[in-house]
């Protein structure tokens, strides 16, 4: 076996709870745990403790009045960024990573900070962004679809490699670009 890394998941999500992106993050996290890797998660106050070897938690400071996060985009989850990216800034300035591995907006986070890292970028994306605003009527208006698109674009031609969650999925990284690395891992539970 190779030697052991360590990785930093950053992970813009109410975890533990028993949905979507959280539980696909259980798993990855359940892998590489058993691969022996270290992990240290960066996330939202919200959400329950798990426990794996290796892997720690770190959580956002608590905000008194959120008590749950929306599926989606909504303000709640601008807010709670926020205070994630000071997280995870924090934590590389306090450690050197081999990986930063980030999840769904975090991407954003990981495309801008792995190279100032000197770490590799391993981007989860578990949908697309400007889909999600199109999706949600609420957010769809075409200058935020736009922007959510360039961050997108950016995020998978900076990301070292994607992983993706369905065939729709890599197919729209191959249209972004083709010659980025690309692995599917179907979740199931």
């Amino acid at each position: 076996m190779n030697s052991p890394m360590t990785i930093l998941m950053v992970v813009p999500e109410p975890f533990f709870t028993a949905r979507g992106t959280p539980l696909s993050v259980r798993g990855r996290l359940h892998a590489l745990s058993a691969l022996g890797h270290y992990v240290d998660v960066v996330t939202y106050h919200v959400g329950s403790d798990i426990d794996f070897p290796n892997v720690r938690i770190f959580r956002t400071p608590k905000v008194p009045f959120i008590r749950t996060v929306p599926i989606g985009p909504s303000f709640t989850k601008v807010l709670l960024d926020v205070f994630l990216c000071g997280l995870t800034v924090g934590r590389l300035l306090r450690k050197k990573y081999d990986v930063i591995h980030t999840h769904e907006e975090a991407g954003l986070l990981g495309a801008l900070l792995a190279p100032l890292a000197k770490a590799q970028h391993l981007y989860d994306m578990h949908s697309s962004l400007p889909q999600q605003f199109t999706n949600f009527q609420a957010y769809n208006y075409r200058p935020i679809v736009k922007l959510f698109e360039a961050m997108e674009h950016f995020v998978i031609r900076r990301a070292d490699a994607v992983i993706t969650i369905c065939p729709e999925l890599s197919a729209r990284v191959s249209s972004i670009d083709k010659d980025r690395p690309c692995f599917l891992i179907e979740n199931t539970i």
